[in-house]
């Protein structure tokens, strides 16, 4: 089978989730995986209870937000992925409510129903939303739980290096999940194909790698962009349902957000803001995670224990990039063993 080269790079430019990863590598594995059967189990939004609002950012944006459970329960704030949305996390909602916790989310600028604003993203504005949302919902005297799931724990990292003073007054956890603090390309490029081409040529392969993180193609969705999604944001253990569940967040995304947010993810540097997290923090990552691999994790890791502040870090098999929806109930279990301030066990769930 022949795959034109415009398919190719439509397929890269598409993906959403974090990266896109290498033409070939994507191609081989959607000639060579198996059609998952019309009958497999899907994921749906949790479909409890909610209320929708909006809050104002700090230079007028209107962003969408979302709250799940009892007004007077504990809070928890989760802060969605690049090209995802508030519904990142459909069973760690219902598993939090089940708790009976107020579960805050919102949409990242330019995604979902939130307003993309008349300035230039960057990771400043990443802290504002934030910090805008955590005015509004976490107030005086109480704190959250704070998880951000990729670009979403960069944003929890912009806001403590802008925003230093209120970390330990707004949050008693934080939980960046699958992410990374600065130097994006070389972590994605050394977990993929293009791993040997970026030890002979670094320069290109950076250049290469920005070009991709920055694309605005148009999402398609055939065979070719469904293995590629599953190659680069998820892994082979991922669920039919998974796939498809990411695919659907992926394909609401405007492609000239997807672009403007993926050129501030390949050059931010957010080292500042973790070294500023004052509060316990816990690190989680997926085994087999092509976009913010283990040893980005380990690099936030070895940060957070140089501060004092690492609480747990954990590596979670048979999980890629998408952690919330490959393998909720590892996460979840990890989520109450935090809030239930259980000692951390060793090896990975």
């Amino acid at each position: 089978m022949k795959i034109s080269s415009k398919l190719v790079v439509g397929a890269l430019g598409a993906l959403g989730a974090g990266v896109a990863a290498a033409a070939a590598g994507a191609t081989a594995y959607a000639l060579s995986s198996p059609t998952e059967p019309a009958n497999a189990k899907l994921i749906e939004d949790y479909d409890g209870p909610s209320e929708d609002g909006t809050v104002v950012s700090g230079d007028g944006t209107r962003l969408h937000t979302r709250t799940w459970g009892p007004v007077d329960g504990p809070l928890a704030v989760l802060v969605h992925g690049w090209t995802c949305n508030v519904t990142n996390f459909p069973r760690q909602v219902e598993h939090l409510v089940a708790r009976g916790y107020r579960v805050i989310g919102y949409d990242q600028r330019g995604h979902g129903a939130s307003e993309a604003g008349a300035f230039a993203f960057s990771t400043g504005v990443l802290a504002d939303d934030l910090h805008a949302v955590l005015d509004a919902h976490v107030p005086d005297g109480r704190q959250a739980l704070l998880v951000g799931h990729s670009m979403g724990a960069i944003t929890i990292m912009a806001w403590a290096g802008k925003y230093t003073d209120e970390v330990a007054a707004k949050a008693h956890h934080v939980a960046l999940i699958s992410t990374y603090a600065r130097d994006a390309v070389p972590g994605f490029v050394g977990a993929t194909p293009l791993a040997a081409l970026s030890r002979i040529a670094p320069r290109f392969t950076e250049k290469v790698g920005d070009a991709v993180l920055g694309a605005s193609v148009k999402f398609r969705r055939n065979r070719l962009h469904t293995a590629a999604i599953r190659y680069t944001a998820l892994c082979g253990y991922a669920s039919y349902g998974a796939v498809t569940y990411t695919e659907d967040m992926v394909a609401t995304c405007p492609p000239d957000v997807r672009g403007e947010w993926g050129h501030v993810l390949a050059g931010l540097d957010v080292t500042d803001g973790l070294r500023k997290l004052n509060v316990p923090t816990s690190v989680v990552v997926g085994q087999y995670d092509h976009l913010t691999p283990p040893s980005d994790a380990d690099v936030i890791a070895g940060e957070l224990r140089v501060s004092g502040h690492l609480d747990r870090f954990a590596v979670i098999r048979d999980s890629g990039h998408m952690l919330p929806l490959e393998q909720p109930d590892k996460l979840n279990a990890l989520l109450d063993s935090i809030l239930d301030g259980r000692p951390v066990t060793s090896g990975a769930p």
